[in-house]
């Protein structure tokens, strides 16, 4: 009989767990394990504390259903266009096949956003209809900033027509800068995946243009140095077009649908299915038993996730679904143990490079719940419509706000707001006010698992901070009065910053090949020994989609295809799953 051992019940995890079961690839007896650090409400757990999974986190209300919910985590995919080939085609045929397209809906942005930038309010339209410029010294303040991020793209990609995958991952592994790039800095012949996004942004547009695209862009994580052929690619002409998505009941909903089919799957073929909860991966290696490499690991419970291990388990095939900062984390452990006669692969240097090859973005997202939508009579309200949340974004703490609304079924109505979401260096501000004025700090952040636990309430401090900043935002006081916006009904966050996730997403940093990485990270035994030994990684962070759940869905189905033998559920004649590398790179796998 053969195990198959899921580490991480994530997006990743939940889908390989599903396809494997319902793959008919699998013999009568076999076992599937999925084992999670965290306690997911999925059908049947017992005393959960949060819900599934992953970086998803659909959070009602009072934790009620039929209350009103923010999404905490990741909240929309793009919807899959088979005829332009644009969107996110796994997780639309995942919902299609789970029998989830009666709950899809919108989950649209405004084309005429609120903004709040060096303490000036103005909408979108109003720079559209110059009658504002955007409060920055430079030339392009009198056109949306996602035009100067257009431009500054199209400087790096030149005349390519970047508009599908295969041209996408060809670009990342051998494009170079356009032969008449006007740079003091770089030249024609430089690899544009060797040159930092923030770096070329301010060779070509200052201080001033690079500022005005970081702020009134939402996201700080789109503007730092990461991979420039990536980035010309994310917040460029050729960026992912398509309809945003979500299901009415939260994005949740899909991952506990998943967990229930794989089960169901499992049961109906005669697998033998089991979920293991608050249960970590605590180290990891192979032993060469009747002259094979066998994967060798050892568990701990959640509540001692640094001791006490378990005696060494073995499996067939294991599936780390985790992101870097977990299987860093599983390296940490494994690399302080006896490996005479045995093969410590994830401290390999070369699985070590490419683990690192990924930029670890830190997100925080804070939830705060209202008895009536107070935003839609402020002196600067969002320009909302029916399933349009927003972003209102600023340039303080609070980056960006959705407007969730009343969208439970319990009485009386309750009016969900986004109140903060953030990413990078943003996140320290609310970290700091995670704990009350009158607090000292007893558990290090290092051990504080917050995000597994689930959304947490905000001390009084916080929520002050909050409603302040609301407040500058969608009035003109002055000074500020937080007493303009009402006291919440309740405040959560969630910071994903903190272990065992590291970050909310992650970018590819530069000076890498992405396809080489995509390609053999999957496989680290083969990058340390030469050997298949049977153990992956899969996740977003190694994918085209990162900080998708597509990107989780892409590396997976990839794997299951590549070395398991499954036929692919995606139409991959013009959407390559995973980029391969450029000619002069390696293959691993």
């Amino acid at each position: 009989m053969t195990a198959y051992k899921i580490f991480g019940a994530g997006a990743g995890g939940l889908y390989t767990a599903w396809r494997l079961a319902a793959s008919r690839k699998l013999n009568r007896g076999d076992t599937i394990e999925l084992i999670e650090w965290g306690n997911y409400a999925f059908d049947g757990a017992v005393n959960p504390t949060r819900p599934p999974a992953g970086r998803i986190c659909t959070h009602h209300y009072k934790g009620d259903p039929a209350q009103s919910y923010v999404e905490l985590g990741g909240m929309r995919y793009v919807q899959w266009n088979p005829d332009t080939a644009q969107g996110h085609q796994l997780v639309t045929k995942t919902i299609e096949m789970l029998g989830l397209n009666s709950l899809v809906v919108d989950f649209e942005t405004t084309g005429n956003p609120l903004f709040y930038l060096r303490d000036r309010r103005f909408y979108g339209d109003d720079v559209v209809n110059k009658s504002v410029k955007a409060p920055y010294n430079t030339g392009a303040n009198d056109k949306p900033s996602d035009n100067l991020a257009t431009h500054i793209s199209k400087l790096m990609t030149g005349t390519r027509d970047l508009r599908t995958r295969a041209a996408q991952c060809e670009f990342y592994s051998s494009g170079t800068l356009p032969k008449d790039v006007n740079s003091f800095v770089y030249s024609k012949d430089d690899v544009v995946g060797n040159v930092g996004y923030w770096n070329f942004f301010y060779d070509q547009a200052g201080n001033e243009g690079y500022e005005y695209y970081g702020d009134a862009g939402g996201y700080t994580s789109n503007v730092i140095a990461w991979n420039a052929a990536d980035a010309a690619i994310y917040n460029g002409e050729f960026a992912p077009g398509g309809a945003f998505k979500t299901l009415s009941r939260g994005y949740s909903a899909l991952f506990a649908r998943l967990y229930y089919a794989a089960s169901t799957e499992a049961f109906n073929n005669g697998i033998n299915f089991t979920l293991t909860q608050n249960t970590r991966l605590h180290s990891i290696w192979l032993e060469t038993i009747g002259g094979h490499l066998i994967p060798h690991y050892r568990t701990a419970p959640a509540s001692q996730p640094f001791s006490a291990p378990s005696a060494p388990l073995t499996a067939n095939y294991v599936f780390l679904c985790m992101p870097p900062r977990s299987v860093e984390l599983v390296a940490n452990a494994t690399r302080y143990l006896d490996m005479t006669g045995k093969v410590d692969f994830l401290n390999h240097a070369g699985v070590q490079n490419y683990l690192e090859s990924v930029i670890l973005q830190p997100s925080y997202k804070v939830a705060m719940f209202f008895d009536h939508p107070w935003w839609t009579s402020a002196k600067f309200p969002p320009k909302l419509a029916n399933h349009v949340y927003g972003p209102t974004v600023t340039d303080i703490a609070l980056r960006q706000v959705y407007y969730f609304g009343n969208n439970g079924t319990a009485t009386p109505p309750v009016y969900g707001l986004l109140a903060s979401y953030d990413d990078m260096e943003f996140t320290t501000f609310w970290q700091q006010m995670q704990l009350s004025g009158k607090e000292r700090r007893k558990v290090p952040l290092s051990q504080d698992y917050q995000p597994l636990l689930g959304p947490a309430k905000a001390p009084a401090e916080m929520e002050r901070m909050l409603r302040l900043e609301l407040a500058k935002v969608h009035f003109t006081k002055w000074p500020p009065d937080g007493n303009q916006v009402p006291p919440p009904l309740e405040t959560s966050f969630l910071n994903w910053g903190l272990n065992p996730f590291g970050a909310g997403y992650h970018g590819w940093s530069s000076h890498y090949d992405i396809g080489a990485v995509m390609q053999n990270i999957r496989t680290p035994t083969y990058m340390a020994t030469g050997l298949n030994a049977g153990v992956f990684i899969v996740g977003e962070a190694f994918s085209n989609d990162q900080g998708w759940v597509e990107g989780a869905f892409c590396t997976a189905e990839s794997v299951l295809v590549d070395f398991l033998g499954l036929k692919s559920i995606a139409d991959t004649s013009k959407y390559p799953l995973i980029c391969k590398p450029s000619a002069a790179a390696p293959v691993t796998s």
